[in-house]
């Protein structure tokens, strides 16, 4: 009897444990609009989780630097023995203390220094926030592929239908002996066709959600299905600000441009710093010791011995071979360098964003054009399709026109997914809201 029990209970462990590992190897699903794709990835990506530790050493070597404006603090104490010649006495002796120093002035390069490590740890701040641009552009670009094969995929799926319909008429009518051979092969090649674009339509859908989940630094396991948006106010959202009122956002929020602007900071700083080299310097210090020499009247040797020091120290550079000199001279290259640069950077922000203004006037114009085109051939398809159903049009003549629809719809949502991505694009660059 307890050789079933233990049998039993075995076996219910056993299902336990299968059971507890099927569910920590389920994937988890996720379903996300494009704002909670970008707080996921915000907030879970592993390359952006390296830009805020960067950004905490920064912010500890600041830190650090305001505290190098207040004195240092050291104690001491050692104790030594000794034994001379063929003498049986060993001598004891020790020293105790504790010293302090305080720089009073030295160039400035304490001050400069604090504010050296401030704006390389806004730099870090700032670099973190061209990481979240260029990753949001990434995360909206297969976003808005996945949405434009999903739609894709519903416009093929009706079209499947509707071949897979003529396709059954046509067999009706082959078999009666009222559609010769060759017409009924073309409505089943035409149905294979429509069926391998639907296929090839479903697997750019999976590697844009792989991509996707890539960026958001998501196991690539997980279910993943994305909310479509009301994409209906594409009109609204044509209606751009000027070109110069774009310009100025552009310039105000863009990374590159804080940046750049950034390195002018730090060369100035630097050449600061390597002007403090030929100022003098003004130290103070002081201390206070004790100490004894072998053990007799060892409270009385302390008290004795006790001493207190207090100094000022000044020095001033007259000869370094000309070490100072040379790197005074490349931190004001360094300083024209960064000045040259910065007018660089500013110029290729003018560029792009100027590109991408037009980009985005052009892509809607685009879109205006394949919509109306894919209406055009909506209608002339249907048409053609009463048509062939009442015999006054051949098979050939059919297929063609539903060949033109398909290729206007495409065009279609290629022009409009694609405007709303330059759109889009363009937010992010002057720091709008990205939602959709």
């Amino acid at each position: 009897m307890f050789k079933k029990v233990s049998f039993v209970c075995c076996v219910l462990l056993i299902c336990l444990n299968v059971n507890a590992q099927t569910d920590t190897l389920t994937p988890k699903d996720f379903t996300f609009t494009l704002e909670e794709c970008l707080n996921y990835a915000l907030n879970n990506s592993y390359n952006r989780k390296s830009y805020e530790l960067s950004e905490q050493s920064a912010e500890e070597s600041y830190n650090q630097s305001k505290n190098n404006r207040f004195p240092s603090v050291s104690a001491s104490a050692s104790e030594s023995m000794s034994h001379t010649g063929k003498s049986d006495k060993v001598n004891f002796s020790g020293n105790v203390g504790v010293n302090a120093s305080q720089t009073i002035y030295q160039g400035g390069s304490v001050r400069n220094n604090i504010e050296q490590n401030r704006l390389q740890m806004e730099q870090t701040k700032v670099k973190t926030s061209q990481f979240d641009d260029n990753l949001t552009i990434q995360i909206l670009n297969e976003y808005l592929n996945a949405l434009s094969c999903i739609e894709r995929l519903k416009y093929q799926q009706s079209i499947v239908n509707s071949s897979r319909q003529e396709l059954q008429r046509a067999e009706l009518r082959y078999n009666a002996g009222a559609l010769i051979e060759s017409d009924y092969l073309m409505h089943k090649a035409q149905l294979q066709s429509d069926l391998a674009d639907s296929l090839n339509t479903v697997i750019s859908l999976e590697n844009s959600l792989l991509n996707l989940k890539r960026y958001l630094s998501m196991d690539p396991q997980a279910n993943l299905t994305i909310i479509e948006p009301d994409t209906s106010a594409i009109d609204y959202m044509a209606l751009l600000p000027s070109n110069e009122e774009v310009l100025d956002k552009a310039k105000e929020h863009m990374p590159d441009m804080k940046l750049a602007l950034s390195a002018i900071e730090l060369a100035n700083t630097a050449l600061e710093i390597s002007k403090s080299g030929t100022k003098p310097s003004l130290s103070a210090s002081a201390g206070i010791n004790t100490g004894h020499s072998n053990f007799e009247n060892f409270g009385t040797q302390l008290s004795d011995r006790f001493s207190q020091q207090i100094g000022l120290s000044l020095s001033y550079p007259i000869w370094d071979r000309g070490a100072t000199k040379l790197q005074i001279s490349k931190s004001k290259i360094q300083q024209q360098q960064a000045e040259l640069d910065y007018r660089q950077t500013e110029l290729d922000v003018t560029r792009t964003v100027v590109n991408q203004y037009r980009a985005v006037e052009l892509e809607y114009k685009r879109y205006l054009a394949y919509r109306e085109r894919k209406d055009a051939y909506a209608a002339s398809f249907e048409a053609y399709k009463k048509k062939f159903e009442v015999g006054s049009i051949l098979t050939v003549d059919l297929l063609q026109q539903q060949n033109n629809y398909i290729n206007a719809l495409n065009n279609y949502i290629n022009a409009k997914y694609g405007f709303i991505l330059n759109r889009k694009i363009l937010d992010v660059y002057t720091g709008e809201n990205i939602g959709l």
